[in-house]
């Protein structure tokens, strides 16, 4: 991992707890209500204070500047982003694991709001990594990071150059490259996912772009039984990597 130079602004009670807590070593400084304060963010001034960190009482106007708009619960902080993870890094540390890897590649990812709950989905069904292209996605935001609840911590996000560049590289490093689409007839819960596996989902309404469809080695898609076509791209992360970690623990 490389240090990211990059600051981020964090706010809400959730998201700004949990970066106290498994972060608050980058945490630079924070803004809390001036009026009306409450339990929750007198223990986390607390929190940021015996950490060394500088606390100002602010207005309400000053914290909804800070937050750009934000439902900011009281609380803004200002922290060095996460460290980077390189692709050859994460090779690197992938390469000679008994377990085998799980990972999502989303195909430009335009939504902080579904970037955000993607990692939190990540963290929660253990995937080692998040993979997204650098250029014209969007990145960890201050709305992202929030949504993420502290799972942009725990769960690298590495930013590449070229999607199916770096998907060709991990199967060179025996990564099968699964991509969910609706368009296909394999069916989600018929498809072997205890292979070390790189789930591929595609961006809100375009889906998976040619060159990554052609760059997976199976397609498959989420039985829907209902009126609507498809699911959010984060739900739909979900289901893909949930079904892939029942299979990893219970068959």
């Amino acid at each position: 991992m490389s240090r990211n130079d990059r600051s981020l602004t964090v706010f809400g009670l959730h998201a700004c707890a949990a970066t106290l807590t498994r972060a608050g070593h980058d945490v630079l400084e924070m803004w809390l209500r001036r009026d009306g304060g409450s339990i929750e963010l007198d223990a986390l001034a607390k929190q940021a204070s015996a950490l060394g960190v500088m606390v100002q009482r602010v207005p309400p106007a000053t914290l909804d500047r800070l937050a750009d708009g934000g439902v900011h619960q009281g609380i803004v902080l200002r922290r060095r982003a996460p460290p980077a993870l390189e692709l050859n890094d994460l090779r690197a540390r992938l390469a000679g694991r008994k377990e085998p890897p799980l990972l999502l590649a989303i195909d430009h990812p335009q939504d902080p709001h579904n970037l955000g709950a993607c990692l939190r989905v990540a963290d929660g069904a253990g995937v080692d990594a998040v993979i997204i292209p650098r250029d014209r996605s969007v990145g960890l935001t201050a709305v992202a990071a929030k949504v993420a609840s502290g799972a942009a911590d725990s769960v690298p996000l590495v930013q590449v150059g070229n999607l199916v560049r770096a998907l060709e590289s991990l199967k060179e490093d025996g990564l099968w490259v699964v991509g969910a689409s609706g368009e296909t007839e394999h069916n989600l819960y018929q498809a072997d996912l205890k292979l070390p596996l790189v789930m591929v989902m595609g961006a809100e309404g375009p889906g998976l772009r040619r060159l990554t469809r052609e760059t997976c080695d199976l397609l498959v898609r989420i039985p829907m039984l209902g009126t609507v076509e498809s699911l959010n791209l984060s739900t739909a992360a979900a289901v893909c990597l949930f079904e892939a970690r029942r299979q990893r623990q219970f068959t």
